[in-house]
């Protein structure tokens, strides 16, 4: 969520719809989202997709110190009147696990309530950065401005990787056409990042505007309201109406994805940055039948898998079975647990426990809304990133100066060294639904300072990060887990945990972690 908790006693929600949503203000919950909660004496709840689930935790308005479900037949679920042959019955259904702490209920959960996923990602976007033309440039984004950005990669010594056109190259957002002066031609753009060894990625969006050439056309595959009729919404940065296409339905997915696949046919590109498909987009007077919403957005998420590794999505309900990346939503170039670095852990964590072990996190830095990330911040939250997944700059290290490109070097070539370890963590997900990323508990679960840490994270079982996300600090207190634990930045160094190291050492250019030789 925009400010994620770990663990989530440690916010306030007040009652509201269980549905996917882009987290912006106070209305929604996140962009992945699964019914699922787990306690740290080994319980575990799981409720029913089927529920029109309304949650509060810790309400200030209803019964604080509480997690809340209540069934409703209220928006946004479909509403049919009272006495309705085919309304459907009133239910709360969930099911209730123990086990003797809180990594066995979590593998309880994992077998039963959801998928696994059934393959693994591109081994090459596990390895190597991506680099965003989005918050560097925003939509002023060029044919040429590509070119020096591809440039400025290579200059600066960095591995070529991923390179990533964003908003805003269309004339006409869903038009799904280049605009001819920002983008003379775009075929030969992609040959020549080719040529140089970046794979070529493009942001896609499942809406298309008033305006567009082609709207009539494509009304016939968007969300209706019940009379069948068109409806529309508004998004992002445009104030044009616009209508949100219908994944739900066969017809209008078959459509929609000929325009992708003649996209990516016609001008090479390597794959797709999906945005948008949570629910908070619909129309207000959307239609799904008996559905939730949410189906929308496991249809929406099971689409685009059609696409390959190096799909990416940023909503997901029950569909941890698509292997592709699930990216976290925008974060804010701040230091804070206000959408801002202190939540890139809380949410690569909380992506994992549900079930979503291929997490892409947001930029490096954050989105510079309102202005860039600060030198310090940039450093920290590349340092804090290493041991995801996948890397993704858009600010970049050479924005600041060459101690900051002399650590970006540094810190992408470690990614790549545990490119191999990454990659084997995501195939063991396949098999056992295990996180890449997980919790320090996960090794230490009935430890209270294990189940409550929400700086720290583990790769794999065996590799313990703790990144410096504080201001101006050079010092950081951390918790070490029971094992026998080695210092990686100077190798003479051991512990025996649980311990806890006091101001430990992390000058700007030092990134604390730590190996544990017999876990």
């Amino acid at each position: 969520m925009l400010e994620q908790s770990w663990p989530i006693e440690n916010q306030s929600r007040d009652e509201e719809a269980y549905v996917t949503g882009d987290s912006i203000g106070t209305h929604h919950y996140a962009g992945v989202l699964e019914p699922y909660w787990i306690n740290s004496d080994g319980f575990a709840i799981h409720a029913s997709r089927d529920n029109s689930l309304f949650v509060s935790i810790n309400s200030t308005r209803d019964r604080p110190g509480e997690l809340c479900l209540i069934a409703r037949n209220a928006k946004p679920y479909p509403i049919l009147p009272a006495g309705t042959a085919d309304r459907p019955v009133l239910k709360l259904r969930y099911t209730i696990c123990s086990a003797p702490n809180l990594r066995a209920v979590h593998q309880i959960a994992t077998e039963n309530f959801w998928h696994k996923p059934r393959a693994v990602p591109s081994q090459r976007m596990l390895t190597y950065p991506i680099w965003s033309t989005w918050a560097q440039y925003k939509s002023s984004i060029n044919q040429s401005l590509v070119a020096d950005f591809a440039a400025k990669i290579r200059e600066h010594g960095f591995d070529y990787g991923q390179l990533e056109i964003d908003d805003k190259w269309e004339p006409c957002y869903g038009q799904m056409t280049f605009d001819p002066v920002k983008f003379p031609d775009p075929a030969l753009m992609v040959q020549n990042l080719h040529q140089q060894d970046f794979l070529v990625t493009l942001w896609v969006h499942p809406f298309i505007n008033l305006e567009c050439d082609d709207f009539i056309e494509a009304s016939a595959y968007v969300v209706k309201d019940a009379k069948g009729v068109a409806g529309l919404t508004k998004w992002w940065d445009t104030e044009s109406s616009s209508a949100y296409f219908d994944f739900t339905s066969r017809t209008a997915r078959k459509w929609w994805n000929a325009r992708i696949t003649r996209i990516k046919s016609d001008y090479g590109f390597d794959g797709f940055k999906f945005d948008a498909g949570e629910t908070n987009w619909m129309p207000n007077a959307a239609y799904f039948s008996k559905h939730s919403p949410n189906t929308y957005s496991t249809s929406y998420a099971s689409n685009m898998q059609l696409y390959g590794g190096l799909t990416e999505v940023r909503t997901g309900w029950g569909a941890q079975d698509v292997p592709i990346f699930f990216r976290m939503l925008d974060k804010d170039s701040n230091w804070d647990y206000n959408n801002g670095l202190k939540t890139l852990i809380p949410t690569l964590l909380q992506f994992g426990i549900e079930g979503y072990p291929f997490v892409l996190p947001d930029m490096i830095g954050g989105n510079g809304y309102g202005f860039p990330p600060e030198r310090e911040l940039f450093i920290r939250w590349m340092q804090a990133n290493v041991f995801m997944p996948a890397m993704q700059f858009s600010y970049t290290p050479w924005d600041y100066d060459q101690e900051a490109v002399d650590i970006g070097l540094k810190m992408t070539a470690l990614h790549v060294q545990y490119a191999d370890v990454i990659g084997q963590l995501a195939l063991q997900a396949t098999r056992d639904g295990s996180p890449i990323n997980r919790p320090v508990w996960w090794i230490d679960p009935t430890n209270p300072d294990a189940q409550a840490i929400d700086s720290e994270f583990l790769l794999g079982d065996t590799l313990l990060v703790a990144p410096v996300l504080e201001k101006g600090a050079v010092t950081r207190d951390i918790f070490l887990p029971r094992g026998h634990w080695r210092d990686e930045n100077n190798q003479s160094q051991g512990w025996t945990g649980p311990t806890w190291l006091l101001d430990y050492p992390a000058p700007l250019d030092a990134l604390p972690y730590f190996t544990c030789v017999d876990c």
